[in-house]
């Protein structure tokens, strides 16, 4: 769970949330 946390941050900071989550979505497929 922390790890997550880490890379939200991260993602946050380097993409826009919704370029995170798409990105997100498609490393669940």
């Amino acid at each position: 769970k922390e790890g997550k946390k880490r890379m939200r941050q991260l993602g946050t900071v380097e993409v826009p949330q919704e370029a995170f989550m798409a990105v997100l979505k498609l490393d669940t497929d």
